[in-house]
């Protein structure tokens, strides 16, 4: 007779023997991971290169995203350090006084839809041009208060042919999951954020008659103006087809919306951080393309890792997070004809 149990006695022996092996390379693993994260961490906060720790705390202060630094620090990174770097509260530069605007339809439009690629020294941009801005609606997150949604599933979910990301959003747990739009912000006329509020807010939105408003503005401003899609975000970048000047700290992901002075909305989003060699745009840059394109008003939205534009089904860029699309709580979005 075979002696089967002592044949799988050795075997059993072998793994046992394997374990204390596997449980070592495991370790090791771990303690590497560790190790190159703290490495890593103490060489961008306090290593003896003070430009890259500037470069990486603006980025993230630009991009509203400041919470990140204090736990990216290993929470070495003193506040004091964090306040000095960090952007004003407001994200609006010049604003039209209401009286000083007028009113314009453009009930005219035709329903065309161009898609350019634009290439810049440190970046490349995707440019979509919306002959029709009645097709530009604010998109929000159907799990308001919960989390956001990306920018795919906003497009797909307002049954719209192209979107980006929107406005400035928070969460209850600060994980940057797009719960809660910030400011004020307006779908199809009716007031989603911001009901009865009677301060100024950095709003970027489009009236009935399709014409894009950008400034420090309240919702009775907003409601004088007839406007019916709106969200918070900024600064103004292009104001009467002038620059506007404006902080500038860095080079990042961007995202950003224009509007020509017969009507066509200009969607921006560029690349950076790295990917395909390129470390992004400035607001200058972005403000550049806005007047290429003949912006006669344009402003800033959310960039870095929420920058995000869909067209046709399809992403045209790559987002920065290696997950992919970021959740956001908004996003302009562009309707069929």
């Amino acid at each position: 007779m075979e002696r089967r149990p002592k044949r799988t006695a050795r075997v059993r022996d072998g793994r046992e023997k394997d374990r204390p092996r596997r449980r070592g390379w495991l370790g090791v693993l771990v303690a590497t991971a560790v190790y190159a994260m703290v490495s890593s961490s103490l060489l961008i906060f306090h290593g003896p290169f003070p430009a890259l720790r500037t470069y990486v705390i603006d980025t993230l202060d630009e991009t509203r995203h400041g919470y990140l630094l204090r736990p990216l620090s290993l929470f070495t990174l003193p506040e004091s350090v964090i306040a000095e770097h960090a952007l004003s509260g407001s994200m609006v530069s010049d604003t039209l006084p209401v009286s000083d605007i007028v009113s314009r339809d453009f009930a005219n439009a035709d329903n065309s839809i161009h898609l350019y690629t634009y290439h810049g020294s440190t970046f490349t941009a995707y440019v979509l041009v919306v002959d029709n801005p009645k097709r530009v609606r604010v998109a929000v997150t159907k799990y308001l208060g919960q989390r956001g949604e990306t920018v795919p599933q906003l497009v797909q979910d307002a049954g719209a042919v192209a979107g980006i990301n929107g406005g400035a959003f928070a969460d209850n747990n600060q994980q940057g999951t797009g719960a809660q739009p910030l400011g004020i912000t307006i779908v199809n006329g009716r007031v989603v954020t911001g009901a009865g509020s009677t301060g100024k807010y950095p709003e970027i939105g489009f009236t009935a008659g399709g014409q894009m408003i950008a400034g420090s503005y309240s919702l009775a401003d907003l409601e004088k103006l007839h406007v019916t899609q709106a969200l918070s975000f900024g600064p103004v970048l292009v104001l009467n087809g002038q620059p506007v000047q404006v902080p500038d700290q860095g080079l990042n992901p961007r995202t950003a919306i224009g509007q020509t002075a017969d009507g066509k909305v200009i969607m921006v989003v560029t690349d950076g951080r790295g990917q395909f060699g390129h470390l992004g745009a400035s607001m200058a840059d972005i403000t550049a393309i806005m007047l290429q394109y003949h912006a006669v008003i344009a402003a800033d939205l959310d960039g870095g890792s929420s920058t995000t534009m869909v067209y046709n089904g399809k992403m045209v860029n790559t987002p920065v997070d290696l997950t992919g699309a970021r959740s956001v709580a908004t996003a302009f979005v562009v309707m069929p004809n």
